[in-house]
């Protein structure tokens, strides 16, 4: 069997999310050899892999990913030389794929098919096997959120993983094809920046100095490269760390409230109703419940 450059689907129907998790491999072991009929697909948050997948040998490092195929042999060729974090999730493809040979791909080839007013629109799916990841925080959050819903049996949770699947598929492509670009990087900076501030008080002024980057120019980076405003997304960011100390603590909504960087408790419960679509206590109910 030849080696695979890229997985070519027709979407929709996206492939189905099945199931994931985390792994740590530990110095001096290595992965189990088998054969799944699913698609599994593993990224390196740390460390470094050596996996063999037939007769191809990969060296997955921080950052990376490997996308292993069904019926395809697959395990580790060498033990790691440091303890290794992993994120791991299995998938389905009920569609046609094909696995296509490396050639450089433009956005404008992933429109198969315009959509009418009775037929969705088609498009190419292209996943590279085997990928370094640029923008690792948004990847590594949307990883976290789903394994983070793999590990609540609520229905709601079973429901939306499949979303974030497909989002997680969605990025794969982007980081596939995209150069990043001056907004791109800007955006980054960002990001990391509230990720390690969003439980202080965090302005655009403070970030503008911070950053050596004028306001409106962080706003229109951050609107071109992933659709919302710094303001937006430490929001969003604050409500995602609230939820995990929901299911994860007895804390009470105040104090999960200034934990998480906003100040006033009230506000709270209707941003978080806001984004949710439930109240805190609610939410916090359905995952004990789970």
């Amino acid at each position: 069997m030849t080696s695979i450059d890229t997985i070519s689907v027709r979407v929709p129907p996206f492939p189905i999310f099945i199931t994931g998790g985390q792994y740590t491999f530990l110095k001096g072991s290595k992965h189990f050899t088998r054969t799944f009929e699913v698609f599994d697909c593993i990224y390196v948050r740390k460390g470094c892999l050596f996996l063999k997948e037939e007769q191809e040998e990969y060296e997955v490092t921080a950052g990376q990913y490997l996308i292993l195929v069904p019926g395809r042999e697959h395990g580790g060729y060498k033990n790691c030389t440091e303890d290794t974090d992993m994120v791991w999730f299995h998938f389905l493809m009920h569609q046609p794929h094909q696995y296509l040979p490396s050639k450089r791909i433009q956005w404008s080839d992933l429109l198969y098919q315009e959509g009418t007013h009775t037929e969705p629109s088609q498009f190419h799916l292209q996943l590279p096997q085997y990928g370094k990841i640029e923008h690792r925080q948004r990847i590594e959050g949307a990883l976290d959120e789903l394994i983070h819903l793999n590990e609540h049996d609520v229905l709601e949770s079973r429901l939306k993983q499949q979303v974030v699947f497909e989002e997680i598929l969605i990025m794969l492509q982007k980081e596939a094809f995209a150069i990043p670009s001056a907004a791109a990087k800007v955006t980054e900076q960002v990001i990391t920046y509230i990720q390690q501030h969003y439980q202080h008080t965090v302005t655009m002024t403070t970030m503008s100095k911070q950053l050596h980057y004028h306001a409106d120019y962080i706003t229109r980076s951050m609107k071109k490269t992933i659709g919302i405003t710094p303001v937006e997304y430490i929001q969003q960011y604050r409500i995602a760390q609230a939820k995990t100390l929901l299911v994860t603590t007895n804390m009470k909504l105040k104090d999960i409230a200034v934990s998480v960087g906003i100040q006033d408790y009230t506000y709270f419960p209707r941003l978080f109703k806001k984004q949710e679509g439930m109240s805190p206590n609610i939410y916090r109910r359905l995952f004990n419940r789970g």
